[in-house]
């Protein structure tokens, strides 16, 4: 069973190694954490609202909601009226957002796509279904475990 606390140990320190890499490249560009996921996300992975933003990537939801103010406030987003939903709002960049995210996501994207080629089709197919399959039995026990709580 030791093993098993090994493992553990070994895939948090990844984790938060990568978390940390990913804040560094952040800080380099002068922005914080969080400006860097929204800009990354909005930019590169085609979300558009902050409700997916906050259920996609775990960001809590009062984080993202100053994240967005702030980018709205220095014109690099606009906010626009959800036809399909009228509570929420799409997020859509600027002329002045995109160049700002040219300059941080971009060289961040570029950095990505080498090191994904570098290890090759196969070994990242295979990382992301292991992280998918280890985020979804995680997931399960923390509800399970949620649940056993609420019950008592």
């Amino acid at each position: 069973m030791q093993y098993w606390n090994k493992y553990n140990q070994e895939i948090n320190s990844v984790v938060e190694r990568t978390d940390y890499l990913y804040e560094k490249w952040a800080k380099q560009h002068g922005i914080n954490s969080y400006v860097m996921q929204v800009m990354y996300m909005i930019y590169a992975s085609g979300i558009h609202k902050q409700k997916d933003i906050v259920e996609n990537y775990g960001m809590p939801k009062q984080t993202v909601n100053t994240v967005i103010t702030d980018l709205q406030k220095k014109g690099y987003i606009q906010l626009m009226p959800d036809e399909n939903d009228k509570r929420s709002k799409i997020i859509i960049l600027t002329d002045e957002g995109i160049k700002y995210a040219e300059n941080i996501v971009t060289p961040l994207l570029n950095c990505e796509k080498e090191i994904l080629a570098e290890m090759g089709k196969e070994r990242v197919e295979m990382l992301i279904s292991t992280m998918n399959q280890y985020a979804e039995l995680l997931e399960q026990r923390i509800n399970k475990s949620d649940k056993k709580n609420k019950e008592k």
